[in-house]
């Protein structure tokens, strides 16, 4: 049985360090470039955009997101402790 598959052409510019980083990344998880572009072309073409969400692409999960922010905007700070050194005397003590 002969299969005919018509292929098209895709091209883009990254810089040598992110293409780079992509081949070697494709090489380390056993699939080319080229099929890691392709299961990203037929991801993005079934979910009809993206298939990851841009402002969180490494995919964090709610809570580490919240504490990334409270740590962004200085609400990590709240606490029996006002210091570093306060908090190491408490753990290095025999204190419970």
């Amino acid at each position: 049985m002969t299969t005919n598959l018509t292929t098209a052409a895709l091209s883009t510019k990254v810089t040598p360090e992110e293409k780079n980083t992509f081949v070697e990344t494709c090489r380390t998880i056993g699939t080319s470039p080229s099929n890691a572009l392709r299961m990203f072309v037929a991801a993005f073409n079934t979910r009809g955009g993206l298939p990851f969400d841009p402002s969180n692409p490494a995919g964090f999960n709610q809570e580490t997101l919240q504490a990334m922010d409270d740590a962004i905007n200085h609400r990590n700070l709240a606490g029996p402790f006002k210091t570093v050194e306060e908090a190491m005397a408490y753990l290095e003590s025999d204190e419970d």
